[in-house]
């Protein structure tokens, strides 16, 4: 449950390539914001989940995102690609 302060945050991470893939990384940032919910691209906070590029998930990435993933899955943050982040939308 959100508190006043405390801010929930999803973890964007990586940079979707043209097409549907950054169509749908747009729509989940608006969503988020929608709903009050922080997009960051560092690992720090409430995290309530991590979304990434299917090049940060097949492990095509800078130091940084894969870092982010890192601390991400450390701290027992759901991570999901773009393509599958509809799952995690009602259980935000």
């Amino acid at each position: 449950m959100e508190t006043a302060n405390r801010t929930r945050r999803v973890l964007f991470v990586g940079r979707p390539g043209a097409g549907t893939e950054l169509t749908r990384w747009v729509a989940l940032r608006q969503w988020a914001s929608d709903r009050g919910i922080e997009s960051i691209t560092e690992c720090e906070g409430d995290v309530v989940c991590a979304i990434a590029t299917e090049d940060v998930l097949d492990g095509l990435c800078s130091p940084s995102d894969a870092m982010a993933m890192q601390l991400a899955r450390a701290r027992g943050v759901p991570c999901v690609g773009v393509r599958d982040a509809h799952v995690l939308e009602d259980a935000i």
